[in-house]
């Protein structure tokens, strides 16, 4: 069973700076989230993640991107959302050069944030409806993914907004289509919260991987063995502050595995 993380991972500062720390200051090129990334990494290998991610810790999922896209002033969309340059890439590239220093056997994953996620998460001053704005948001991130789909194993989309009951699943399922379509390269999308009575348009959209929570959603286990793509099996649950035991989360596992007839857990190189 291959294993990652999703989410965002704490943001770790230095405490003690260092001699050329300071001097990147003088000149202006320090990069504190840099000893975050490193952080993040290697907790995650030394974890025996085999698929990491360099912890997205520049901010929450949606500033991330909508601070270096144009058309974006914080939350709020004024002018037509157009891609400029790369977001993620340079994060990508210094997390694999750490792990490649710690266990090079360790693949590293592309991250980004859904357009419609990004949609239902901004203040829209520009454009007259909500189709517009998630297909350009959605033609901006396909430049995203091709930017970045040569430095890692896979592409995860995070599409949170699609568990709450407000986003119009043609439109959405569209908006994914403009980013993955034509790319050679093994897309996942992820859907938090209760994804048991979406799951039939879920299995619509054009990824190959869906992953959801089973630790904190146990009702979504219902549903499991309807799932028609390749299972990520949210085995942790990050809802309480308690930390599972080893034997309560294999136990999770060997329960899924007892549904799944179809040996659709990920089992095997999805790259």
């Amino acid at each position: 069973m291959i294993t990652t993380v999703v989410g965002s991972y704490p943001v770790v500062f230095k405490e003690n700076e260092d001699f050329f720390d300071k001097i990147k200051k003088i000149f202006g090129i320090y990069d504190p989230y840099k000893y975050a990334i490193e952080v993040a990494v290697k907790d995650q290998i030394n974890a025996g993640i085999d698929i990491i991610s360099d912890g997205q810790v520049r901010g929450d999922m949606v500033e991330i991107f909508t601070s270096k896209l144009f058309g974006f002033e914080d939350r709020r969309v004024v002018n037509r959302v157009e891609f400029v340059e790369p977001i993620t890439l340079k994060d990508i590239l210094y997390a694999k050069k750490i792990a490649k220093k710690l266990n090079s056997n360790v693949e590293v994953k592309g991250i980004i944030t859904g357009p419609n996620t990004i949609a239902y998460s901004v203040k829209d001053e520009y454009y007259s409806n909500k189709e517009e704005l998630i297909f350009d948001i959605a033609k901006a991130l396909r430049n995203e993914v091709l930017a970045i789909k040569n430095h890692v194993s896979y592409i995860q989309i995070d599409e949170p907004i699609l568990s709450v009951g407000i986003a119009d699943f043609e439109v959405a399922k569209r908006a994914i289509d403009i980013i993955v379509r034509g790319i050679n390269k093994s897309f996942g999308m992820h859907v938090c919260g209760k994804v048991y009575n979406i799951i039939d348009e879920l299995n619509e959209f054009n990824v190959s991987i869906l992953d959801h929570e089973f630790a904190s959603n146990r009702k979504n286990l219902e549903i499991l063995d309807r799932i028609k793509k390749k299972v990520g099996f949210g085995c942790v649950n990050t809802k309480v502050n308690k930390v599972e035991s080893v034997e309560e989360i294999k136990g999770l596992i060997k329960e899924g595995l007892e549904i799944i007839k179809n040996n659709n857990f990920i089992s095997e190189k999805i790259y």
